[in-house]
């Protein structure tokens, strides 16, 4: 999504960079990782990949549970502690591959403080909590939370699985490739979800929540680089000016069909990889946290 915006701190933290494109728009009512079509895709899919009575579960409710996936998107308006949630920025915390973060939330607090933490992004343990509060939820065979918190948890999961969510270049802002967070989560995934193929896969158990949390965000960061090494590169070979596509006046303005093919000829593995494994690491932790709950009878 063109000057895809995160928090109103991290867009100042920016700002002498971004005033260099002070036409370039700030926010756009595509501000969604992965788009609704890519957290619904995510969210169906998970429900696929379940077996049994459990899946008989959401099966009963699946038009609810992918209504509500977006919810935390629709919140963001409303917390100002919401847009934080959807991203961590790993560079901030080291090398790669970022073993020097400090899992625990309470702790990386204490030592550098709430709001350098939450500057950062607190998407690892966002997704932490809301696999909690579903423990909680099916324990207490509380149906309307379990709908709720599953929908919650496909969305922070499936913002986890999208490169441009672990990393402080979220946007290509740092690179000149200003726009690749929409072009690669939104637009393309609009253009091309249709020929993305769904790689079935029963849960499993992961083992610990926030061991594999951080491990699906180094994954996810490890494609960044690659997806902009080849948007530099169809750009330069089209002879795309990005300049024609910032300003107030280019508000809307897409990138060219042959772009999107190029990328996609070049990155659609990546895609399928990142929503098909977001689907089932969703599948997993929801089962987890019903097998944690003690699988209650519904």
């Amino acid at each position: 999504m063109p000057g895809f915006v995160r928090t109103t701190d991290r867009l100042k933290r920016r700002a002498s960079l971004l005033l260099f494109f002070c036409s370039y728009v700030l926010f756009t009512a595509q501000g969604f990782a992965w788009g609704p079509a890519g957290h619904r895709w995510i969210t169906n899919r998970a429900m696929d990949n379940l077996e049994g009575p459990f899946q008989e579960l959401f099966s009963n409710h699946r038009s609810t549970v992918v209504q509500q996936t977006m919810g935390p998107d629709y919140r963001k308006d409303q917390d100002p502690e919401e847009p934080s949630r959807h991203f961590i920025d790993l560079e901030l915390y080291g090398e790669f591959p970022f073993s020097d973060l400090d899992l625990n939330y309470d702790r990386l607090v204490d030592r550098l403080g709430k709001e350098r933490v939450e500057k950062n992004g607190t998407l690892l343990w966002a997704a932490q909590r809301t696999f909690e509060k579903l423990v909680e939820a099916f324990h207490r065979q509380n149906l309307e939370q379990i709908l709720l918190y599953s929908a919650d948890l496909s969305h922070y999961v499936g913002d986890l699985h999208q490169p441009f969510h672990t990393t402080k270049n979220f946007d290509g802002q740092l690179t000149g490739q200003l726009g690749i967070h929409s072009r690669f989560e939104s637009e393309l995934v609009n253009l091309y979800l249709e020929r993305v193929p769904f790689l079935k896969a029963a849960p499993t158990d992961l083992g610990p929540v926030m061991g594999q949390l951080h491990e699906v965000a180094v994954e996810s960061y490890q494609w960044v680089d690659d997806i902009l090494r080849v948007d530099r590169r169809v750009v330069s070979e089209l002879e795309i000016d990005r300049k024609q596509y910032l300003g107030k006046a280019n508000k809307g303005k897409k990138y060219p069909d042959q772009y999107f093919k190029r990328l996609f000829d070049e990155v659609g593995g990546v895609l399928e990889n990142r929503l098909n494994q977001a689907a089932y690491r969703v599948g997993c932790l929801w089962w987890m946290a019903w097998e944690k709950a003690g699988k209650p009878d519904f």
